[in-house]
């Protein structure tokens, strides 16, 4: 403990600084009563939090999927803060934790390749200015993408061209496929390089919370292919996480070969999660556990263990959910929610 105290004791004060300057509850119910994009953007420029990478907003380009871009950069700001007070080990985890921004941007530039140009609007010239200095991606090749074939070209030299690669021999693969072989790459690599750059206690710290966050994530998925597309096993089974936590592969097997909903949920009974879904009936629900039993998970740990990548993995999903939060704000009052609509939305209430 006393190894990990030396090591994370300047990085630890650090993260309770930034902690700090994240917004409060009052704060998400002072933005909901604003009326107006530019009242958003005021309200931010004026939080340290978001002072930095609002500073100079372009007037003319106050639309919402520009400002979402600046959001996702604050994240990108905050984890080059994080770098720069990290040491050598740390900075190995940050460099794999960041993996998971490498795959979002890909995402929205492989839409485009797909020609659903809209949704790149959201990664702003900005977004990509952060998140490329600590990147091995060409993002100026990135940036030009408008084919699937311009998409592997900018990969080539990158981890990520032979998952994508791979895709070639699979007959007229789709953007699902795509996507689908992008997270598979990034979930496995992640939780494979932990090996190589954590001690054993560090080790079992992210395995509790990344090995649930997969295992979780594909519980969800499995209910969903049963549920909405009645896909069979055998496929379904090629579409999951290859990584088992506490959900063990029988059990993968028994919740892929349940006869129906009703099974599904019996045999979920029966596993490590059986007591948190006693009372879940919907995917709703199922989703609305993912996102309650990480949080729980994540703060836990960090309350546990302070001085561990506890503390950087709590600061940065808590940044990102802060993010998440404002997203949905600025798009509610694009819309015109009104106050008590907004709070409703976001779960806060004055």
């Amino acid at each position: 403990m006393s190894s990990l105290l030396n090591q994370y004791t300047a990085i630890t004060t650090k993260i309770r600084g930034m902690h700090g300057k994240l917004l409060s509850t009052e704060d998400y119910i002072e933005i909901s009563h604003l009326d107006s994009i530019e009242a958003f953007l005021a309200y931010l420029q004026r939080k340290p939090g978001y002072s930095e990478v609002l500073k100079d907003v372009d007037k003319t380009k106050i639309y919402r999927s520009y400002l979402e871009g600046l959001l996702n950069s604050s994240i990108y700001e905050d984890f080059n803060k994080l770098f720069h007070f990290a040491n050598f080990k740390q900075r190995d985890f940050l460099k794999i934790y960041g993996i998971t921004y490498e795959i979002t941007v890909l995402k929205k530039i492989l839409r485009r390749a797909f020609d659903i140009s809209e949704i790149y609007e959201e990664v702003s010239y900005e977004y990509l200015q952060y998140l490329s200095r600590h990147s091995h991606l060409d993002f100026e090749a990135l940036k030009s993408v408008n084919t699937l074939e311009g998409f592997k070209e900018a990969l080539q030299g990158s981890m990520y061209y032979q998952p994508i690669k791979l895709l070639d021999t699979v007959e007229e693969p789709s953007l699902f496929d795509y996507e689908t072989a992008l997270d598979t790459f990034a979930f496995t690599t992640i939780w494979q390089e932990k090996n190589k750059i954590l001690g054993k206690k560090e080790q079992a710290i992210f395995e509790e919370i990344y090995g649930t966050k997969l295992d979780l994530l594909n519980i969800i998925f499995i209910y969903r292919y049963k549920k909405y597309y009645d896909l069979p096993a055998e496929q379904i089974s090629t579409l999951l996480i290859p990584v088992n936590y506490r959900l063990r592969q029988p059990e993968v097997s028994a919740l892929l070969s349940a006869e129906n909903m009703d099974g599904f949920w019996r045999v979920l009974e029966t596993t490590k999660y059986g007591r948190y879904v006693e009372n879940i009936e919907n995917g709703v629900q199922l989703e609305n556990l993912y996102d309650t039993l990480m949080e729980d998970i994540i703060h836990n740990n960090a309350k546990k263990d302070p001085y561990s990548i506890a503390s950087i993995y709590n600061y940065l999903h808590d940044k990102e959910e802060e993010v998440e939060m404002l997203t949905t704000l600025l798009e509610a009052i694009h819309y015109d929610r009104g106050p008590r609509e907004i709070q409703r939305i976001i779960g806060v209430k004055e």
